[in-house]
């Protein structure tokens, strides 16, 4: 059996990921019955070039990019960049309380040099010197990369094809 595994993985993400191909076998997944073949289309693809897709195709991305994410995974992701992690912790507090009190039950950090609670601080000290986190306005994130044109015609497009408010 061939399987061909699509992975949006971008070398621009990190340095691990600049280290991967853009096609290659998956020899871990792969075995005598199975032969994986794994290919991240948009390996060598730019932040700009992302986004002017994003606005091409004219598909609806996830609000967590306008919150000012940089990447999208679990809200509190072991990988995630502290940036993310206290947007996380900003966005859902009882949740990042959760993972506070679990972190202080098994005697460990949420990650290694980094605990939930100094996430958690660190979404207070942003509250205090901001206010309460405000939904930005839809298309912030994308007229940031690709510009305010750009973006007013994708939501335009946005706003016929889903019936969103522009």
């Amino acid at each position: 059996m061939r399987i061909l595994e699509c992975i949006g993985q971008r070398a621009a993400e990190s340095r691990q990921r600049a280290k991967l191909a853009g096609v290659e076998i998956n020899r871990q997944a792969s075995n005598g019955r199975r032969h994986i073949t794994t290919w991240r289309p948009i390996h060598g693809w730019s932040d700009r070039r992302v986004w002017r897709e994003i606005a091409r195709s004219r598909l609806p991305y996830h609000p967590a990019y306008d919150w000012g994410n940089r990447r999208l995974s679990c809200v509190f992701c072991v990988l995630g960049c502290t940036s993310d992690l206290v947007n996380g912790a900003r966005r859902v507090p009882e949740l990042a309380a959760s993972y506070a009190r679990m972190e202080t039950t098994v005697g460990a950090d949420f990650k290694a040099g980094l605990s939930m609670r100094e996430i958690i601080r660190r979404a207070q000290v942003l509250e205090a010197a901001e206010g309460p986190a405000a939904r930005p306005p839809a298309g912030t994130a994308m007229a940031a990369i690709v510009g305010q044109a750009v973006t007013a015609r994708y939501r335009r497009r946005q706003a016929t094809v889903y019936g969103l408010a522009v």
